[in-house]
């Protein structure tokens, strides 16, 4: 979520999975990036070499956010938003690519993440806030037009891209270090979005712990090569904002918790928030495209997917299993 919260509130989160066991602590960087910490550890043969690897993630980091914000006014997605109904723009390659994506992944979810609804995120982010009596469905596609590094937003339309600004970000982070060759590494975003590759410095599979829907709940624990995404409903007038159902406008407020895992980090946030709009009965009508497991958890189910189920290596007996 690209927001400015405080560092302590961050901090202090336990509301997603955790490593059990990181290590190659001489490579580690973190910094204060799209309103969260964000955490980066890399495994090398070279000391020095996995340093500045680590220092080049938190850059792209903040490269993205200066791309993706739309709480700085001279954000690019804060620009586009502002030129709704003002002809097309020309927009850079990060910013198209990125565009491109939110629409896909909001076909992919059949609308349930959707990215087009900017103009109902600020509505929301007051106390007391009710639906909109004009609220609709908030479709990309239907208030986007792309064509190629041309952008056109209809009028009265924004995007807003806190649903998977971070997943698009540490994907970019990944793409880098893979490309450095390094033995592995581990990407927190906040308590809320990890990615992990290859192994830790003894060899061993990154293990991860997996919170639930009460704070300070430790389910069980993953072996995780991918990346992973954590969402919870929150109620309106929660500086994070709430998750909005896209295709009815309104906030979803009903106790849920969702951890996706997926090859991309932009995939398992954008299904993490899909899922949680669907609720339990209708993520468990047919699998999810695109994931390669989920956990799902409100006030009276734990439910996790089979992909899931082999991932785990302790807690999360497979009775929970859906």
């Amino acid at each position: 979520m690209i927001t400015r919260v405080a560092h302590a509130a961050v901090l202090a989160a336990l509301i997603t999975a955790f490593p059990a066991n990181a290590s190659a602590a001489t490579l580690h960087s973190g910094s204060f990036v799209m309103g969260t910490i964000l955490e980066v550890t890399v495994v090398t043969e070279d000391a020095v070499f996995g340093r500045q690897l680590a220092t080049q993630a938190i850059e792209t980091a903040k490269k993205w956010e200066d791309v993706l914000t739309t709480w700085r006014p001279n954000g690019e997605l804060a620009g586009l938003n502002a030129s709704a109904g003002a002809g097309p723009r020309h927009v850079s390659a990060d910013l198209a690519s990125a565009l491109a994506v939110m629409i896909r992944l909001s076909e992919a979810t059949d609308q349930a993440f959707d990215p087009g609804v900017g103009p109902l995120v600020e509505h929301y982010s007051h106390p007391g806030a009710t639906r909109p009596s004009h609220a609709t469905a908030y479709n990309i596609r239907e208030v986007l037009t792309l064509n190629g590094r041309t952008a056109e937003l209809a009028r009265g339309a924004a995007i807003d891209a806190g649903g998977i600004g971070k997943g698009i970000a540490l994907d970019a982070i990944a793409k880098d270090l893979r490309a450095a060759g390094v033995k592995g590494a581990y990407l927190d975003f906040g308590r809320s979005s990890q990615l992990a590759l290859g192994t830790m410095e003894n060899g061993r599979p990154w293990t991860v712990a997996l919170a639930g829907l009460h704070p300070g709940t430790i389910h069980g624990f993953i072996e995780l090569d991918g990346a992973l995404s954590t969402s919870r409903a929150r109620a309106i007038g929660d500086e994070t904002g709430p998750i909005i159902d896209p295709r009815t406008g309104d906030a979803i407020t009903s106790p849920r918790f969702v951890t996706c895992c997926a090859p991309t980090a932009t995939e398992a946030e954008a299904w993490s928030k899909a899922l949680i709009v669907r609720g339990e009965a209708a993520a468990l009508e047919r699998p999810s495209r695109g994931l390669l497991g989920a956990l799902y958890e409100d006030s009276e189910t734990l439910r996790i997917s089979p992909g899931f189920a082999r991932m785990v290596v302790s807690g999360l007996e497979p009775r929970a299993s859906m």
